[in-house]
């Protein structure tokens, strides 16, 4: 009996850590194109078009917007393309470490006038764009509220430590 648990206990323990360490050795295909262009910002090796479109598909958000990993993958496939069908191509592909921009980010400056015509004000006359001192009614009313609760809390203080000496 104790045997069969023992022989139990251990087909467990071996069929949890075997499929671990079997994932864990091998990388994904994808990670491999992504690690090597976070080597030097460029992809050195030639990958299969399978390998570059699961690395499309895992591309990490911050370096999808901040970096140009997604333009150099693209790039990456296309050489691979060009040299199944005898092209010659460049053997690294990518921008480099210096090329960093904001992915697909477009900029623009957009300047507002302190003349621009808003909700005015009614205890000014002017308009609420005029001045940046301007508080929301809201967050001043729940400020209020909010310290009207802490008097009353501290009144009430007050008052039990006044009964309890008597």
């Amino acid at each position: 009996m104790i045997r069969v648990k023992r022989l139990l206990l251990l087909a467990v323990l071996a069929a949890v850590a075997l499929p671990g360490s079997a994932s864990a050795s091998g990388s994904p295909c994808g990670n491999k194109v992504i690690n090597d262009w976070y080597r030097d910002g460029k992809i050195a090796s030639t990958y299969s078009q399978s390998c570059y479109r699961d690395a499309l598909k895992h591309i990490p958000t911050d370096a999808d917007i901040y970096s140009n990993l997604r333009d150099d993958v693209n790039a990456a496939m296309r050489a691979e393309l060009r040299r199944a069908h005898g092209a010659t191509v460049p053997s690294q592909v990518g921008h480099g470490p210096t090329a960093v921009g904001a992915g697909n980010v477009k900029g623009t400056l957009a300047s507002i006038s302190a003349t621009a015509k808003g909700p005015h004000d009614p205890a000014s006359g002017g308009s609420i764009a005029d001045t940046a001192s301007n508080a929301p009614l809201p967050i001043l009313v729940l400020g209020g509220i909010a310290l009207a609760l802490a008097a009353a809390g501290a009144i009430g203080v007050g008052v039990r430590r006044v009964r309890g000496r008597r």
